[in-house]
């Protein structure tokens, strides 16, 4: 019988070194491998929602103004937390101004029926049924792909992000599995961080070039990190299975973290 130990532990801070580069010190009495270590860690940007007002016009309708843009060709997660029901999962493709309705909606559920952007910063919801707050509460939360995880026999890893970290924007990190040197998985006291970039991050530019020529379809350029090469360990590709993991884990997460954060 295989069995494997489980360790409380927390995360005592997370810093941010660059645009690409987010450094995770854990308690003292975890200790990382600086070869291998199991992960599976998602960032999420956390979009702020300045304003959301029920339409004077139809109660069944309620408009949200963002304080970041959109953007074309990310998914989004738009998760209902206070005074209304449902969430709706959406996909901004080329274009940003255009209708998305919520496949996930069932016939007797109440809840999203579906999205409009108007632009990068206007959204308009719609309801199968009718509202009668005129207080809202929204997450909106944009997945930021990671790319390695590096550790050198102590308590802290640093965390390569794919896709760049913006300037003075809010971010939230989740640990769904991390393992220990002797490959324990750990346990800590939230699942849920919350930290920010300043308006003075860092720009690794070399990673910015190997993410554009990404974006163009181009053969990314070769790291010149020979000296770490093998300290580094890539992301386990779960593919599309992990985003809906990822959903459901924030959906059923999401009400604990803004309840500690109410509370504090």
């Amino acid at each position: 019988m295989l069995t494997s130990n489980v360790f409380a532990s927390t995360i005592d801070k997370i810093d941010v070194i660059d645009n690409n580069t987010i450094q995770i010190t854990a308690s003292k009495d975890v200790e990382f491998s600086d070869s291998f270590v199991e992960w599976d860690i998602k960032v999420l940007k956390d979009i702020n929602v300045s304003y959301s007002a029920l339409d004077s016009n139809n109660s069944k309708k309620v408009v949200l103004n963002l304080s970041d843009d959109l953007l074309a060709n990310n998914s989004y997660s738009l998760i209902t937390v206070l005074w209304a029901k449902g969430n709706i999962d959406f996909k901004i493709w080329d274009y940003l101004e255009w209708e998305i309705t919520n496949p996930s909606l069932k016939l007797w559920e109440e809840g999203i029926e579906k999205i409009n952007i108007i632009d990068s910063k206007t959204l308009e919801l719609y309801y199968n049924y009718d509202l009668n707050d005129n207080m809202f509460e929204f997450k909106i939360l944009s997945d930021v792909v990671t790319s390695w995880l590096f550790s050198k026999w102590n308590n802290i890893v640093d965390l390569g992000i794919k896709w760049n970290l913006e300037k003075e924007s809010d971010y939230i990190l989740m640990i769904l599995n991390l393992e220990d040197t002797n490959n324990n998985v750990l346990v800590f006291d939230e699942d849920l961080y919350d930290f920010s970039t300043t308006s003075d991050l860092i720009i690794d530019t070399q990673e910015a070039d190997i993410v554009l020529a990404a974006a163009k379809d181009e053969e990314p350029a070769k790291w010149n990190i020979t000296e770490v090469a093998q300290n580094v360990q890539e992301i386990p590709d779960t593919g599309s299975a992990t985003w809906v993991l990822v959903l459901l884990t924030i959906i059923v997460n999401i009400g604990f973290f803004l309840r500690k954060k109410i509370i504090k």
